[in-house]
């Protein structure tokens, strides 16, 4: 199956907007997320959702835990449940992540600041 970004229903979630690209079950999936340059993502964590981050365009700061990460151009990361994770994106270009989601649920997220 391939995914038509020409097609792509955005949606605005503050600094940051998604796109769900492909639904792998009732709780997993995969979605776009574009954070626009100078744009920050602020700490937050999931209580049973599991995420793994594929970095596709750009570079910026990606926090999980006690690490901060400076993510560029094909890096992948793991954020288990729990773990608080945060992007800034300093530079002048957008920053793009295809996110797998799994154990997803609706109000799983808890913001930080």
């Amino acid at each position: 199956m391939k995914f038509d970004f020409s097609k792509a229903k955005w949606e605005e979630k503050g600094s940051y907007i998604t796109a769900r690209v492909f639904d792998i079950s009732e709780t997993s999936f995969v979605q776009m997320v574009e954070i626009p340059a100078g744009a920050t993502v602020k700490k937050h964590y999931h209580r049973k959702q599991t995420e793994v981050f594929y970095i596709l365009k750009g570079e910026a700061k990606l926090g999980i835990e006690d690490t901060e990460y400076d993510a560029k151009e094909g890096d992948i990361f793991l954020c288990k449940p729990e773990s608080i994770h945060w992007v800034v994106n300093s530079s002048q270009n957008s920053f793009k992540v295809l996110v797998f989601k799994y154990n997803w649920e609706e109000n799983d997220t808890e913001w930080i600041e």
